[in-house]
């Protein structure tokens, strides 16, 4: 069960000062993640608060399992940790993450964390105006740019993340060398053959790209900074799901949050460069604020290297999808995915290639 009556009361009373008397609720989020039981909103007269049920489960998709020990990419109670320690609060300048109002170890190993509806108040990061992700960016610069030189010392937080993740993302890799996937009309059309070496290369070069990201200044990064993650509250930005929280370099998170916002169709391909340029002087901006001037080559580089080394996977990925038949990718019909992401590649080649260049 996500949502256990007494853990409700308890919540709430703390909340509102007076037990619930009624209540509804709502399924937030379809699991992928196999720590993640279930996540919904529950709501009454005048309150509404989120509970994210976490567990210790082999079940769901093959690329997001979970680990039950803390070195783990995807070590299922990291989460509860964060919490717990208060990292969330701490995180300086406008950027936070959503108040916790309670912490609750179930009978059968599960955890449930009740948390701040930071929906109620505010407005998601998937319908922001590209102004807002700015804000959000030097929201996001000033709070890790006071992590440099003091990230916490937390045997919980991730440690080489970007390279866990990436090798749960390398099974279709080879076919950029098969040319049965490049005879199909979707891909012909949208990615072309000439794709191949680039994307091959991009690949290749992953590990010279996280060399890079290794040799910049780190910082506490949250490594899944999409827009559904975002939400505009009032002059703050909240930022929730904090599973993957770990020691990174500084603009990873901000180049993360201009592909995936592209990638995951909240802002249209021909604003990639747009977005990303607002990005990144916004970021460095914030980065200012908390004591580090003269930012903005060094955040360029780690954006450009993040480019390059996390999304190697997006055309084996396309290539996949339509090679297997499918109707739909990313929840999109396939042929609009296939056209949105056929944009966006080029955009990441560049990028790639901006990197390759700086590293000689």
């Amino acid at each position: 069960m996500i949502v256990e009556p007494d853990e409700l009361v308890a919540v709430v009373t703390r909340l509102t000062g007076t037990a619930p008397r009624g209540w509804k609720s709502e399924v937030l989020y379809e699991p992928i993640a196999s720590a993640t039981a279930g996540i919904r909103r529950v709501w009454g007269d005048a309150w509404s608060v989120v509970v994210k049920v976490v567990h210790d489960s082999d079940r769901g998709h093959p690329q997001w399992l979970s680990g039950s020990e803390m070195g783990h990419w995807a070590y299922w109670r990291r989460e509860v940790h964060a919490y717990e320690d208060g990292l969330t609060d701490s995180l300086g300048g406008r950027l936070r993450g959503p108040r916790c109002l309670g912490i609750f170890e179930r009978a059968d190993g599960a955890v449930a964390l009740w948390l701040e509806d930071a929906a109620e108040d505010g407005v998601a990061g998937t319908s922001w105006g590209l102004e807002r992700y700015e804000e959000a960016a030097e929201h996001l610069g000033q709070a890790q740019g006071t992590f440099i030189g003091r990230v916490p010392d937390r045997p919980w937080l991730a440690k080489g993340w970007l390279r866990s993740y990436l090798g749960e993302r390398s099974g279709d890799v080879a076919l950029l060398g098969q040319a049965e996937p490049w005879r199909e009309p979707l891909v012909q059309a949208h990615l072309g053959r000439h794709r191949a070496e680039p994307l091959r290369r991009m690949w290749a070069d992953q590990g010279a790209f996280l060399e890079t990201l290794d040799g910049l200044p780190q910082t506490v990064c949250h490594n899944d900074l999409h827009p559904a993650n975002l939400f505009a509250v009032g002059r703050e930005t909240v930022l929730i799901d904090w599973a993957f929280v770990g020691v990174g370099a500084i603009g990873e998170d901000a180049a993360v949050l201009v592909a995936d916002s592209v990638l995951d169709f909240h802002v249209e391909p021909e604003r990639f460069e747009e977005l990303f340029e607002k990005v990144w002087r916004a970021y460095a901006a914030g980065m200012a604020d908390a004591g580090w001037p003269d930012a903005e080559e060094v955040v360029r580089k780690a954006m450009d290297a993040t480019l390059g080394a996390r999304y190697g996977w997006i055309g084996p990925a396309m290539l996949r999808a339509v090679t297997a038949g499918r109707t739909t990718m990313n929840r999109r019909p396939i042929a609009e995915a296939v056209a949105w992401w056929g944009q966006t590649v080029p955009l990441l080649l560049d990028h790639a290639g901006a990197a390759r260049e700086r590293r000689g």
